[in-house]
């Protein structure tokens, strides 16, 4: 991400610095009951949502299809159940403390099946599925990841059983392993805060009359990102503030949070650790000496990029 900052000024004048059950966990399983034998097909045992930006209008939501197929010679009636596998409710990322909400819609029953307590409870008013006798049946859920909990890139997830449980009797009649998880990319993103005013996709800071020292525009540039940080600030006139058309320049530095950066060429600011952050750097412009220079407005460009580390 880059915003760019237009910087002016002018000397002895108005001055503009524009700038739960282990016995379930196969991939899959046949369960004979009487004459009912079910079985659990899915295109995929992970039910991972791929590329999600925190800082983008993308939300963590996907459906996916189960089909239930039923080769013995008698109906099985039964209700989805979700079961997690020996683990607290939540998906998890490695290497980080704490677990992010999820939940599981089952759209055939229109029905909650998220197993917050272990497992889905199943509600007497439940529609069941039905499963004829050599025949199959599609049940699709919606799955949805709580986004605030979503601070770090990487893979959140979980591993739980899908059971097919017996209507009445609460036998398994099959199972199925998943794998369910977002994952996230590693994504930054950067703002202006104070006194500026925009002209089309420029930030545009006025410095008042130039004088030697830091001039007093209240600034701050908005940072949050998924992980530790670098910005790159490019200078177009390599930390000159220039009078257009003439020789004439004032030279100044960049002071981001309490670091003092030279633009004589391209400077970097890395922010300290490696965890996700969201930060408000104080943003203020050192001005160097303007003895015997000509009145008038002067100004620079610089350009602010942003890369999570």
């Amino acid at each position: 991400m880059t915003m760019k900052t237009l910087i002016s000024a002018t000397l002895a004048g108005a001055a503009a610095l524009a700038s739960a059950s282990p016995a379930w966990a196969q991939p899959a399983s046949i369960a004979s009951r009487a004459d009912c034998a079910l079985r659990i097909e899915s295109s995929s045992s992970n039910w991972i949502i791929q590329g999600y930006d925190p800082f983008a209008t993308n939300v963590p939501i996907a459906t996916y299809d189960v089909v239930f197929n039923n080769e013995g010679a008698a109906a099985c009636a039964f209700a989805p159940v979700f079961v997690v596998d020996q683990e607290p409710f939540g998906l998890a990322l490695g290497g980080r403390t704490g677990r992010v909400t999820y939940t599981l819609l089952d759209e055939f029953s229109n029905s909650n099946a998220t197993p917050l307590s272990g497992r889905t409870i199943a509600r007497v008013t439940q529609r069941p599925v039905v499963v004829q006798p050599r025949s199959q049946q599609l049940v699709r859920f919606q799955f949805a990841v709580n986004e605030d909990g979503l601070v770090a890139d990487g893979l959140y997830s979980q591993r739980v059983t899908l059971v097919a449980e017996q209507q009445g009797r609460g036998d398994m009649l099959a199972s199925r392993s998943l794998v369910l998880g977002v994952n996230v990319l590693p994504s930054a993103v950067l703002g202006l805060s104070g006194q500026y005013r925009r002209n089309g996709g420029q930030a545009l800071v006025d410095l008042g009359e130039l004088a030697e020292g830091i001039a007093q525009v209240p600034l701050q540039m908005t940072v949050a990102s998924t992980r530790a940080y670098r910005l790159e600030f490019a200078s177009k006139n390599n930390g000159l503030l220039k009078m257009a058309n003439a020789d004439w320049s004032v030279p100044y530095q960049l002071m981001i949070g309490e670091s003092t950066l030279s633009l004589a060429s391209t400077a970097n600011y890395n922010s300290s650790g490696t965890d996700p952050t969201r930060d408000a750097l104080p943003m203020r412009f050192v001005i160097g000496s303007v003895a015997g220079k000509r009145a008038g407005l002067y100004s620079d460009l610089i350009t602010v990029s942003i890369a999570p580390r």
